[in-house]
């Protein structure tokens, strides 16, 4: 490559950066005048909790005990598990199915913009909004919450946790993105979303903790990626996941496979959605 295409490809790069980062910002200004309802709902989340560890400790105070949980862990699972359901799990389908119903999806098709990249900048924006509000939320809490909190040990254990959030964030959207697309094909897409939406949430461990399942069904959902979404980090933070580096790489290669797939699912639902005419 000459020094004239490195050069070419610079400024290419710098642009393609600086026009996603505009997609960043102002979505982050618009979300900035919803932080109201979004404290609203991070706050209900913590009266959830609130409710769950008055339950949990009336039923362990009597002698009862779920698994081998001890109180603190099971207290410290459900509160990471509402915290992961704001910062990992993704909803940008809803809009991307309301898009492509209303024939809003054919502005994107003159727009020198990636739909993909789009999206994941403006859910990646919409999270660390959440997340920075969540922090400050549970940050004020913690006198309360933290003699109930199971903490990790090592240091190692709060990193790993990061990077498995980090790659649930992104295999999270790529699921949610692809739901999105069936709209191309199919019309009553919301019946079947929230169907899905379900199945996802019980598979990933937000409803009860994987290792509580039955023998089968523990088989079953060990060979779907959707643990890699909750249960997996908190298993992390909690010193449970003996190969973190292994479901490191599983997680990537879902990611990559997602990614790929849905390229392809795009590139023939435009297809479809122009040959319809919107």
């Amino acid at each position: 490559m000459n020094h004239s295409s490195r050069v070419n490809l610079t400024f290419f790069n710098h642009l393609t950066m600086k026009k996603y980062w505009t997609v960043f910002r102002i979505n982050w200004q618009n979300s900035l005048e919803y932080r109201g309802p979004t404290l609203i709902y991070i706050l209900g989340n913590l009266l959830y909790i609130v409710v769950l560890l008055y339950l949990w400790s009336s039923i362990y105070r009597d002698g009862g005990q779920l698994g081998d949980y001890s109180l603190s862990e099971l207290f410290t699972y459900y509160i990471l598990q509402l915290m992961i359901n704001s910062l990992v799990l993704s909803y940008v389908s809803w809009e991307i199915v309301d898009q492509i119903r209303e024939g809003f999806f054919s502005n994107f098709l003159v727009k020198p913009m990636d739909y993909q990249h789009y999206w994941f900048t403006i859910n990646l924006s919409g999270k660390v909004l959440e997340g920075l509000l969540i922090f400050a939320v549970v940050g004020g809490m913690s006198f309360v919450l933290f003699p109930y909190v199971f903490l990790p040990s090592q240091f190692l254990s709060v990193v790993y946790f990061f990077i498995a959030l980090v790659l649930g964030l992104v295999l999270a959207f790529e699921f949610d993105f692809f739901i999105g697309l069936i709209a191309f094909w199919l019309v009553q897409v919301r019946a079947f979303k929230y169907m899905l939406q379900y199945i996802i949430f019980f598979f990933a461990g937000a409803v009860l903790p994987l290792d509580l399942f039955p023998g089968v069904l523990r088989t079953f959902a060990d060979w779907l990626p959707f643990q890699y979404l909750a249960f997996f980090p908190i298993q992390i933070f909690m010193g449970k996941e003996e190969n973190p580096l292994g479901g490191f790489f599983i997680a990537l290669c879902w990611i990559i496979g997602l990614y790929l797939f849905s390229r392809f699912v795009l590139s023939r639902g435009i297809r479809k959605y122009e040959a319809v005419g919107y």
